[in-house]
């Protein structure tokens, strides 16, 4: 087994890099918070782990949270309006000093994920780990906003918050204060010892490896060139024409079925119109016979019209057939799993009681119901690690969640362990997600599945009047122009 190769550096924003304006806060937004795909970056490999997807939002509510009551009694003590201030972070902001501060955790080099590309996504719980040491360990970094990026080289992760200090006798009793919080015994201590430990222990879970000893020298400065903020904004760019690019689809498929009708009742008006003046040509004798034959061309050219609008409805209709096709396979398939649904209902009991789940009895080697069920529906994430997206979830206010549960005997007992986002893989643990796993919160169970499957049912069944309707008017027409 190799030792001691394994690369781990912390870095805290500084000189250049340093976040002293809205607009350098709105610089490591764009950066941290890419939320486009493109050759370059994916939306799937930004993972949010702590906070949402505004982190200058976020960080205001640090403000808010940490300092509000500090400014409301400043401001009770000042006499002259001038001297009250109404926003602390926009005060802040205006003041070219630290107003927030970014520190960026990498394991690992290029070279090394170069071996292991397909565990990246596994570091997310690894950050998480290490974003929940450094909140214990160093209090006084109120954090905001912690992002995980596998899009490049080597994964690693952003953490933007708030320094805190307190005690001062002038100006507010508590203030944003780089320098008294990143001292440099705390960045020696935290940062390069005490986090890299906890660093240290993940890797040798996972590849049974040791992170290399720290080098001398400073180890907390962040290069300028490390928020490519030229190369977001492109991108950014990109993703706006993308966006309006899609709200022009929407609107399309949206006006389709008016603008279809809309296309029809003109086009059946005009022939109405072109038959009662090609009779009354006819009657005319004194009528021109160009014109007539004018008229003529006309209405032919619009019965063509008219018949490629129908062929576009029998198009829309045999889509629809297929739909109802598919609709049939759906309805069995919820049938089918009605049969599991008191051993899912006993499943989801246990989940929001943090229960243990007994799946069967080790010694005699037998799996009940429920283990059965658990074994035929497990998805593992590492040794000893699964869970179960496909079984039950719960809509939170982190996203639609599945729990992770720790393996234990073989398969035969299941302890909750944590929770993953079905769709982003972000990983919570459980103390901040359990009170909201609940009964009422669940989702994908059966009745909703009816549900969702009535709805179809209905949407299917006015597509496919909405085609006959149209297909009697068209069938009657070729009778009046036949007759």
């Amino acid at each position: 087994m190799r030792m001691g190769n394994i690369s781990y550096t912390a870095h805290v924003s500084n000189k250049k890099s340093a976040i002293t304006s809205k607009s350098k806060l709105a610089a490591v937004a764009k950066h941290n918070l890419r939320k486009y795909k493109s050759s370059d970056y994916s939306k799937d490999n930004i993972c949010i782990i702590y906070g949402t997807s505004n982190l200058i939002d976020d960080v205001k509510t640090v403000y808010h949270k940490e300092f509000d009551e500090a400014l409301e009694e400043y401001n009770k003590k000042q006499i002259r309006p001038d001297r009250k201030i109404e926003d602390y972070f926009e005060h802040v902001a205006g003041k070219e000093q630290d107003m927030a501060v970014e520190i960026i955790i990498q394991i690992g080099d290029r070279e090394f994920w170069k071996q292991f590309d397909d565990m990246k996504s596994y570091m997310k719980l690894s950050y998480q780990i290490i974003l929940d040491e450094l909140r214990k360990r160093l209090p006084q970094f109120v954090v905001a906003n912690a992002v995980v990026h596998l899009d490049e080289d080597s994964p690693h992760m952003h953490i933007v918050g708030v320094p805190v200090a307190g005690g001062y006798k002038k100006g507010l009793n508590k203030q944003v204060s780089k320098r008294k919080v990143f001292t440099k015994e705390v960045l020696s201590r935290v940062l390069q010892d005490e986090l890299r430990d906890v660093a240290n222990k993940e890797v040798d879970d996972w590849f049974g490896e040791q992170i290399k000893e720290k080098s001398k020298g400073r180890n907390h400065d962040l290069s300028v060139a490390e928020y490519k903020v030229a190369q977001e904004t492109k991108h950014l760019t990109q993703l706006q024409k993308q966006v309006e690019e899609s709200d022009r689809a929407v609107k399309t498929n949206k006006a389709f079925e008016k603008e279809y009708m809309d296309k029809k009742e003109k086009l059946e008006s005009d022939i109405s119109c072109l038959e009662s003046m090609r009779r009354i040509t006819k009657s005319l004798s004194e009528m021109d016979s160009r014109e007539s034959k004018q008229i003529s061309m006309e209405l032919d050219e619009k019965r063509a019209k008219l018949q490629s609008v129908n062929e576009e409805l029998a198009s829309a209709i045999e889509k629809a057939e297929d739909a109802a096709k598919l609709l049939d396979r759906i309805k069995n398939f919820v049938s089918s799993f009605r049969l599991f649904a008191p051993t899912i209902e006993e499943y989801a009991n246990q989940v929001e009681a943090d229960k243990t789940i007994e799946a069967g009895n080790s010694f005699r080697g037998i799996l009940n119901e429920l283990g059965k069920l658990l074994e035929a529906f497990k998805e593992l994430i590492k040794e000893g690690l699964c869970w179960f997206p496909r079984l039950m979830r719960w809509k939170t206010s982190k996203g639609e969640v599945a729990p992770i549960f720790l393996e234990k005997s073989s398969g035969y007992s299941y302890s909750l362990y944590g929770y993953m986002n079905v769709e982003t893989k972000e990983y919570y643990s459980k103390e901040s997600v359990q009170w909201e796993i609940s009964a009422g919160n669940r989702t994908g169970t059966v009745e909703q599945m009816d549900a969702n499957v009535e709805a179809m049912v209905r949407d299917l069944q006015e597509i496919l009047r909405i085609g006959a309707e149209q297909k009697r008017l068209w069938e009657m027409y070729e009778g009046k122009v036949k007759g």
